[in-house]
């Protein structure tokens, strides 16, 4: 054999650049003492660096494939190892199938194998066999600990979302996450100003006008750069923060959220920001956002109507229509819809506004407050929205359905029990003043749009051939939002108590009569 092998190559892999014992030097030495102890000449040296043997079939990295496809002419290539080269028998097979293609063999400095002849090659396949099962015992050891570091609340490490950082959890093992004291209260802000109603585009422009920094990034090759240190905010920046289930105290797992035996989410109050109501009540309006005709951008203000105003064809929503830059329309943009509608959009609006103020401008609303003895109706709203979503993922194409079942079953128990714990006894307050009076104190379009909301279920638009710039009111079907017969019954009477008291709608308490 050693007449045989005369020209040799070294070749080198390591996956983590802190493991010491098995630093690319040290595997190169101890394959060019090797060599030399053989009185082998080495004609070429590759490495890969940084680069996983499990993820990374050998014809897939960078420097065994240069090793291929080198015109140098060898005899053996030298590893530390057999798993340096492969940690899967089909890999390590694949690869001494193409070293034989090249006349070579492999050789291990630290097994007792020589592929330059049959016997070694045998022995070899037993050894790779071998490294296969332990690289298999290693994830799953690697998998167990990861999920009991997150049951128990820890993190493995990765990049913590902006407005926090990782801490270390020691003596325990792994990292917990700990508010970021220079960047929480900039997500404070952005979360305040969305439940506000403020764009994506707005939140984006604030921060850039403002000056705060987005965190470091590593350029590609390496350390930081002065002029490389911070990208641009963009909305998806934005909404990624926005989105995260961490400003709720939850941990994100693989898609979900950590959940405890109950099926619902594990809340860390010490992390929070926001409590799980207003994270839900923050994705439903980023979600609105998204639909077509109600992201505001630059220079577009909110559609008053959007979300009332539906085609009579179809039933399906209305969006503006643009034109020249300017919007003008509401307009049915339903695929299938069989006689889509147009309407002008300024013209619709000032006529649904008339018609609600002129039925219902003086009416004063009731307000439904729910006292509670034990747990509160806000956590009954937080198991119901979480079975709502088991429900959904259950009709997924794939669904692991056994442990959706088994979720969905623990959310069913712990609704049971917060019910079996809430005694309600719903009072009604008329509200102090008017629609009018709160039409004309609201201080922006989706204020106001709100206030529509409440009154009216959905504004009809039917076909028309008539021509002409006027707005055709005979269209317009409004369907109002009706008060149920006890919460009006219930205004009336409260209503005619305050009159008895001086307190009369729109016009406030009345001024005491003057003694002649």
């Amino acid at each position: 054999m050693d007449g045989q092998v005369r020209r040799v190559a070294l070749y080198a892999r390591l996956s983590v650049s802190t493991e010491e014992s098995v630093s690319i030097d040290r595997q190169f030495e101890a394959g060019r003492q090797y060599a030399r102890s053989r009185g082998w000449e080495i004609v070429d040296e590759k490495k890969d660096e940084g680069v996983s043997a499990t993820k990374h079939r050998p014809e897939d990295r960078p420097g065994w494939r240069s090793l291929l496809d080198s015109p140098q002419p060898i005899d053996a290539v030298i590893v530390w190892k057999v798993d340096r080269l492969a940690r899967n028998v089909l890999d390590f097979l694949h690869a001494d199938e193409m070293l034989r293609g090249r006349g070579a063999g492999l050789v291990a400095v630290e097994d007792p194998i020589d592929m330059t002849d049959p016997q070694g090659r045998a022995f070899a396949t037993m050894m790779a066999v071998f490294a296969e099962m332990e690289a298999a015992a290693i994830s799953a050891r690697v998998r167990a600990s990861r999920a009991a570091l997150m049951k128990a609340g820890r993190r493995t490490g990765g990049r913590p979302p902006f407005g926090w950082r990782n801490r270390n959890a020691s003596p325990e093992p792994g990292y917990v996450l700990e508010k970021d004291p220079d960047r929480v209260e900039v997500v404070e802000v952005l979360v305040d100003r969305a439940l506000a109603g403020a764009s994506l585009y707005s939140l984006t422009k604030w921060l850039t006008e403002t000056g705060v920094p987005t965190r470091p990034r590593r350029p590609a090759g390496g350390g930081l750069e002065a002029d490389q240190q911070h990208a641009n905010w963009h909305d998806a920046s934005v909404e990624a923060i926005l989105r995260s289930p961490v400003l709720a105290g939850m941990t994100p797992v693989r898609g979900d959220v950590l959940r405890g035996d109950d099926g619902l989410p594990v809340v860390d109050t010490d992390v929070a920001i926001i409590s799980v109501e207003e994270r839900r009540q923050l994705l439903a309006m980023l979600d609105r956002a998204k639909q077509p005709g109600s992201r505001p951008r630059a220079g577009r203000d909110v559609a008053l109507l959007y979300g009332i105003v539906r085609c009579a064809s179809c039933g399906g929503l209305m969006y503006r229509a643009t034109a020249a830059s300017k919007y003008h329309q509401y307009r049915c943009q339903q695929k299938g819809c069989p006689r889509p509608v147009g309407i002008n959009r300024p013209s619709l609006e000032q006529h649904v506004v008339d018609v609600v103020l002129a039925e219902r401008g003086e009416e004063r609303g009731v307000t439904v407050t729910v006292a509670s003895a034990g747990p509160d109706r806000t956590l009954l709203e937080n198991i119901q929205a979480e079975i709502r979503l088991t429900l959904d993922l259950m009709q997924e194409d794939g669904a692991d359905l056994a442990s959706l079942t088994e979720r969905l079953r623990a959310q069913k128990q712990a609704r049971a029990d917060a019910e079996a714990g809430v005694k309600t006894e719903p009072t009604y307050r008329v509200s102090s003043s008017t629609l009018r009076e709160d039409w004309a104190r609201a201080g922006d379009t989706e204020a106001r749009r709100q206030l529509l909301l409440g009154q009216v279920e959905a504004v009809r638009i039917s076909h028309t051939e008539r021509r002409g710039r006027g707005l055709d009111a005979s269209r317009v079907e409004v369907v109002w939002r009706e008060m149920s017969e006890d919460l009006r019954a219930r205004r009336d009477e409260q209503l005619a108590a305050l009159a008895r008291i001086g307190f009369r709608p729109g016009r406030g308490p009345r001024s005491p009569s003057k003694t002649p």
